[in-house]
């Protein structure tokens, strides 16, 4: 069996685990972010709805997503995704 390199699983407080396509990793102003869609509908999120998260390095060296915290900077983020994304797709 294959594994897709452009999945991401994640688990939620409650240990539930999710999976997610990975769309995009972007740097903006020497932080890095993620882009991704959910595989299958969630509580709060459609298939095809693109997340984007701040990654974090933690203790472990392990990468930490978290979520933007305003809604100006994920507007700022959404903007440069789609630039990137769509110039990606040409």
């Amino acid at each position: 069996m294959q594994e897709d390199t452009n999945m991401i699983e994640m688990k939620d407080d409650e240990g539930n685990s999710y999976q997610f396509e990975h769309l995009l990793t972007f740097e903006v102003e020497d932080e890095f972010y993620i882009a991704f869609t959910p595989v299958e509908k969630m509580e709060d999120f459609d298939v095809g709805e693109v997340l984007i998260m701040r990654i974090k390095e933690d203790d472990e060296h392990g990468d930490v997503y978290l979520p933007i915290e305003t809604e100006d900077e994920l507007n700022s983020l959404w903007e440069i995704f789609q630039q990137l994304y769509y110039e990606e797709e040409e």
